[in-house]
């Protein structure tokens, strides 16, 4: 959270405040976030006599230099849970909108192309009565979704939905890299369990609750691993054995984290904190505020 004070005229004064949250990662390595200004008019004695709130999505790279202009304005329409295509063709975002009863009602992709932008500019996949979760296929022409019952295949354009496999409980969905998708289920109490299927609705490997991460993130060094969060500490597991093979960070508070596309770093914001964008080093397990 950023404070920012400025002198108007007939004795008031202007606060901004600036917060920035809800990090993902471009396929190029940058970081793109949302950014949320919010201007106070005061009068002399500080009372507030009014204000204006402006939300956008702009980029910064993973050291926390060169943030960018903003990309598009996002006011009153907070995009949830933001991620990008895995393709550099071009660079699309896409995120859910209309939260009902738990359930997101709309997808929008959004071409975030800062040169000459050709093919997709906007579109929006509408779902009823919602979804869950979801993320881009490994080809980055699709995306994959989660309703509570059942996962889905469906085109950008919205055509060719088709059901991966039904099942009960669901919570999450992730892609991105490799042949498989990840997603979690939730059982009785806390429990929760990971799997992963390939997209034809075949050969499923369910694991262990021991090792079932949450916000499961597939590796794109390595399609055999997944990250996510386990018993709150930031971990890598082995699908294919069942098995933690690296604890990256240990009590570990951040919201929805995202791994890169080198596999080399997470990002994310922090559960309960109104602003601010981390970067977690997978190998050092150092964690770096960016913004």
């Amino acid at each position: 959270m950023l404070p920012v004070l400025l002198v108007a005229g007939c004795g008031q004064k202007l606060e901004t405040t600036k917060y920035f949250y809800s990090p993902t990662w471009l396929k190029d390595g940058r970081v793109i976030f949302v950014g949320l200004s919010e201007t106070a008019t005061k009068d002399m004695l500080g009372s507030q006599l009014g204000s204006t709130v402006t939300e956008y999505v702009t980029t910064i790279y993973p050291s926390g230099t060169g943030e960018g202009s903003s990309l598009f304005e996002t006011t009153n329409n907070t995009p949830q849970d933001m991620t990008c295509s895995p393709t550099i063709e071009a660079h699309y975002a896409a995120y859910m909108d209309e939260l009902r009863n738990g359930l997101f009602g709309k997808i929008v992709i959004r071409n975030v192309t800062t040169t000459l932008q050709t093919g997709l500019g906007r579109a929006e996949l509408n779902f009823s009565p919602g979804i869950k979760s979801f993320d881009w296929t490994s080809g980055g022409r699709e995306l994959v979704y989660c309703t509570t019952q059942e996962i889905r295949l469906v085109a950008v354009d919205g055509t060719n939905d088709r059901l991966v496999t039904p099942e009960s409980n669901l919570e999450f969905v992730s892609w991105k890299y490799g042949g498989r998708i990840a997603f979690t289920t939730s059982g009785e109490g806390t429990t929760r369990v990971l799997s992963v299927i390939y997209p034809n609705g075949l050969n499923r490997t369910t694991l262990a609750t021991g090792v079932s991460v949450q916000y499961p993130q597939i590796s794109a060094a390595n399609t055999n691993e997944v990250y996510g969060i386990l018993s709150g500490a930031y971990v890598k597991v082995d699908v294919n054995t069942s098995t933690t093979t690296k604890i990256v960070a240990s009590g570990f508070t951040g919201n929805l984290p995202r791994l890169s596309p080198a596999a080399d770093k997470i990002v994310y914001d922090k559960a309960g904190e109104a602003s601010g964008v981390y970067v977690l080093d997978v190998a050092t397990g150092t964690e770096t505020a960016i913004k």
